[in-house]
């Protein structure tokens, strides 16, 4: 009992220990910071006003185009053409009638 109430205090004692440490570290570095910095002296900058380079167009282009024309005749429509049921064997041809149902479906199998 008494090795875990050592154990306790010693890492309460170590977090506050860290603890410390990490807040000094910023004032460190500041410090460490300002006795870096470096006078570099007088500089000229010379810089020079430039026109755009874009053209700028009031008018749009006017595009080529031939003219259109959408024409539909509702004629089948009227008519009743479309009402009409289209039936087209989807077999096309490769299935021969049987000519003799009865006599296949009497054969004796197995």
């Amino acid at each position: 009992m008494l090795s875990k109430i050592i154990n306790l205090l010693l890492l309460l004692i170590l977090s506050c220990f860290l603890n410390l440490s990490a807040q000094d570290t910023p004032q460190q570095s500041a410090t460490q910071q300002r006795e870096q910095v470096l006078d570099l002296g007088e500089i000229k900058i010379d810089a020079r006003v430039e026109l755009p380079q874009v053209q700028i167009l009031n008018k749009r282009l006017q595009p080529d185009f031939e003219d259109i024309k959408a024409e539909k005749s509702f004629q089948a429509e009227l008519s009743g053409a479309s009402e009409q049921m289209k039936f087209t064997a989807i077999t096309s041809g490769k299935v021969r009638p049987i000519k003799d149902i009865n006599a296949l479906l009497n054969k004796k199998r197995f």
